[in-house]
């Protein structure tokens, strides 16, 4: 058996085990479920399907911006044909290489090296890691009162300082043990470069993006006739999709569940509540949105095989060899 099925067959047996734990040990009533989900008002939940077009779309252009950053100039319309694509293909690829599909799309178009264009992906994925976890650690601070019964946003403000002294305090050690070693130089990069004046677009896009991904759960929550307010959404949704991110079930069913039943109960939201939202917001912004990448794939197609060779230079060029680091940045 392959390692790949192996490790599918593994995450649905994950799933499944979460999902039964989940619904044999809460006082599950299947009733409820059924009263919650046929009371859904249907208006705010076709609203909140606009979210997931437009919060990939925004994040299109930011990734455009991080290309142009490294000299490459990409249309904006290509960008949002290859997030789209590469998102779709990221739902339906082992450890969700089918982010490395947009390596293809801009290289197959612009002469722009491996490493460069590797660059601008983990760029982009530490604005997506870093704001979860600004949001995801200000929730956990609030939903334990660890700073005491103060307003959610001075959690933002606390967490983001101590995040910002982090980023400064990695800098100062990453210029202390500076190396001309690829891997090294492309961590240095990455990490130094976050808060260029060039990167206020994109900083810009991430707050705007994520503003209206809450947004959008946020009408879904509506939908069930439950208020929650748009941080505490945002707390919510940040430590949801951190955990998710946990690789032992099949896209992240069991440990969303588990998640939401756990962080509604601060609401006196019932698991049935939690688990109807979950549903909800999987076809909102996974089955939706991968549906609608489907068809900019099938509009431009890449072969999963071109991607694989592609995430095979990502392991090469943290990979060293005889003793040295294997150098692919003038590859194309």
């Amino acid at each position: 058996m392959k390692k790949q099925t192996r490790s599918l067959i593994l995450k649905i047996v994950g799933s499944i085990a979460i999902l039964t734990f989940l619904v044999t040990r809460i006082d599950w009533d299947t009733e409820k479920f059924n009263a919650i989900l046929s009371q859904l008002n249907l208006s705010w939940y076709l609203i909140s399907l606009t979210g997931v077009i437009i919060v990939l779309g925004l994040k299109s252009i930011r990734w455009n911006l991080l290309l142009r950053s490294e000299g490459c100039d990409y249309s904006f319309k290509s960008a949002f044909i290859a997030y789209m694509s590469s998102f779709t293909i990221g739902l339906l690829t082992p450890g969700r290489i089918g982010e490395i599909a947009r390596l293809y799309y801009v290289r197959e178009e612009k002469k722009i090296d491996f490493f460069h264009s590797f660059k601008t992906i983990v760029t982009d994925r530490i604005f997506d890691f870093s704001l979860l976890f600004w949001f995801g650690a200000s929730g956990l601070l609030f939903f334990y009162k660890v700073l005491g019964n103060i307003h959610t946003l001075y959690y933002l403000l606390i967490t983001g300082v101590v995040m910002l002294a982090s980023w400064l305090i990695g800098r100062i050690i990453l210029r202390m043990f500076k190396s001309d070693k690829t891997y090294f130089v492309f961590v240095y990069e990455a990490w130094t470069e976050m808060f260029d004046r060039k990167m206020a677009g994109p900083w810009l896009l991430t707050l705007l993006s994520y503003f209206l991904f809450y947004v959008a759960n946020w009408f879904i929550l509506f939908s069930l006739g439950q208020r929650i307010s748009l941080v505490e959404i945002g707390f919510i949704l940040s430590l949801m999709s951190l955990v998710t991110l946990i690789p032992i079930t099949i896209a992240g069913f069991g440990t969303r569940e588990a998640s939401l039943i756990f962080l509604f109960a601060f609401y006196g939201l019932s698991p049935e509540t939690a688990i109807v939202f979950s549903l909800l917001q999987f076809l909102a912004f996974f089955l939706w949105g991968g549906i609608i990448g489907w068809i900019f794939w099938m509009i431009k197609p890449v072969k999963i095989s071109l991607i694989k060779d592609d995430a095979s230079k990502v392991f090469r060029l943290f990979k060293p060899r005889n003793g040295k680091n294997t150098e692919i940045s003038g590859e194309n």
